[in-house]
């Protein structure tokens, strides 16, 4: 009876700490999950404080990139008021010496018949004091003077040709430096409009050359994340498969300690109870007790072969789960490599 409540007492406390070691693997098995949960809350703001501060940055540098595209459009056209402020100021100072060119010739044609005029005057005033002086004389010498003012005439015909002839090419050069001079500046304007051109492309080939890194880095942060998430699901089944393979094989090993503890005992009972009859009985109930002894010895042998296959069920039981938690791992990991390489 006291061996009974010992066995009792002994089966109440390896239950209790057997219970106690269940709640303390639930309870850590509880907080790891509540911490991957956290950690995973954790990764995901994380993440999504990552992407706010992409978009941030991406915003700043479009932003940037216009208020310059803009500065480059104001200095064009800066540039090209500049430009035309010029040529007109060219056309006008053109125009003003073009002007004088013309007062001047004016003014020395009217000096020319001027001075012809006084030159007629003063050879009709000779004529008529040399015809009132000697007649023969004042026609031999009108002939002379006639002869004279033929000549003179013809030198001022000669120099005021001349004069005319200077003045047209100063004018033809005059024009001529004002074509180049024209042609200076629109070809300087054009070149300025092609500079302004070409800086306005580079900076649209710029952004958009930023927005499609910005795209491409916001597609790959979106993949890892998705590769993590999954990797992390992956690993937590594989860990739930491999806990409760591990569960399950201590709960064979136990059931296989306790049967072979149940043996033992019953074993030692019966030993007891030979050892009572050989004391009290004899022969023929010794030789029965005996034939008993080796029946409880066979059954002692096929109880050890039971453990042993009770054993190699649950090392086998833990060999399939192991195959079957690395067949879902290559499998999820193959889904994974198909939907990565399909995105």
């Amino acid at each position: 009876m006291k061996k009974a409540a010992e066995a009792k007492k002994a089966a109440e406390v390896r239950k209790a700490a057997e219970a106690k070691k269940a709640a303390e693997v639930r309870k850590a098995a509880e907080a790891k999950k509540a911490a991957e949960v956290r950690k995973a809350a954790e990764a995901k703001k994380a993440a999504e404080v990552r992407k706010a501060a992409e978009a941030k940055k991406a915003a700043e540098v479009r932003k940037a990139a216009e208020a310059k595209k803009a500065a480059e459009a104001k200095k064009a056209a800066e540039v090209r008021k500049a430009a035309e402020a010029k040529k007109a100021a060219e056309a006008k100072k053109a125009a003003e010496a073009k002007k004088a060119a013309e007062a001047k010739k004016a003014a020395e044609a009217k000096k020319a018949a001027e001075a012809k005029k006084a030159a007629e005057a003063k050879k009709a005033a000779e004529v008529r004091k040399a015809a009132e002086a000697k007649k023969a004389a004042e026609v031999r010498k009108a002939a002379e003077a006639k002869k004279a003012a033929e000549a003179k005439k013809a030198a001022e015909v000669r120099k005021a040709a001349e004069a005319k002839k200077a003045a047209e090419a100063k004018k033809a050069a005059e024009a001529k430096k004002a074509a180049e001079v024209r042609k200076a500046a629109e070809a300087k304007k054009a070149a300025e409009a092609k500079k302004a051109a070409e800086a306005k492309k580079a900076a649209e080939a710029k952004k958009a050359a930023e927005a499609k890194k910005a795209a491409e880095v916001r597609k790959a942060a979106e993949a890892k994340k998705a590769a993590e998430v999954r990797k992390a699901a992956e690993a937590k089944k594989a860990a739930e498969a491999k806990k409760a393979a591990e569960a399950k094989k201590a709960a064979e090993v136990r059931k296989a300690a306790e049967a072979k503890k149940a043996a033992e005992a019953k074993k030692a009972a019966e030993r007891r109870k030979v050892k009572a009859l050989n004391q009290n009985k004899t022969g023929i109930k010794a030789q029965s007790v005996l034939q008993k002894d080796k029946k409880s010895v066979s059954e002692e042998k096929r109880a050890k072969r039971n453990e042993l296959l009770t054993v190699s069920i649950s090392v086998n039981t833990g060999k399939i789960a192991s195959i079957v938690a690395v067949g879902i791992i290559a499998s999820a990991l193959l889904v994974a490599a198909l939907s990565f390489v399909a995105m």
